[in-house]
């Protein structure tokens, strides 16, 4: 292979990287967009306390059902119009960012996207 060629593949191998690289961080901001009124960890154990809502780790089980193979990265307890909600991020193997929704006095999947 000559230098000419081989600065050409790598070029382009550089720039499928940067793709790819710029396609999940509009994924992941457009994921985390949903996260704006979230209650703090203290908060959010009070609420399992007082509240009836159900453990964060019954919450992520759940997801972990519907989105089976995925690495969970995060559970929030959120604020919404109809309560409070659990928004358990995860990462699947194909590397899309998906968000389940987990009703929080229920523990039931309200939503995935």
């Amino acid at each position: 292979m000559r230098l000419g060629q081989y600065s050409g593949m790598r070029f382009f191998v550089t720039l499928i990287v940067m793709l790819s690289g710029w396609a999940w961080a509009a994924q992941a901001q457009s994921a985390t967009t949903t996260l704006q009124d979230c209650l703090q960890p203290r908060e959010m154990q009070e609420a399992v306390v007082s509240k009836g809502v159900v453990a964060p780790a019954k919450a992520v089980i759940t997801a972990r059902r519907q989105v089976p193979n995925a690495e969970v990265l995060r559970a929030n307890l959120c604020r919404a119009d109809e309560g409070l909600v659990y928004v358990i991020t995860a990462l699947q193997k194909d590397g899309r960012i998906v968000q389940v929704m987990v009703d929080g006095p229920s523990g039931n999947v309200k939503s995935i996207r």
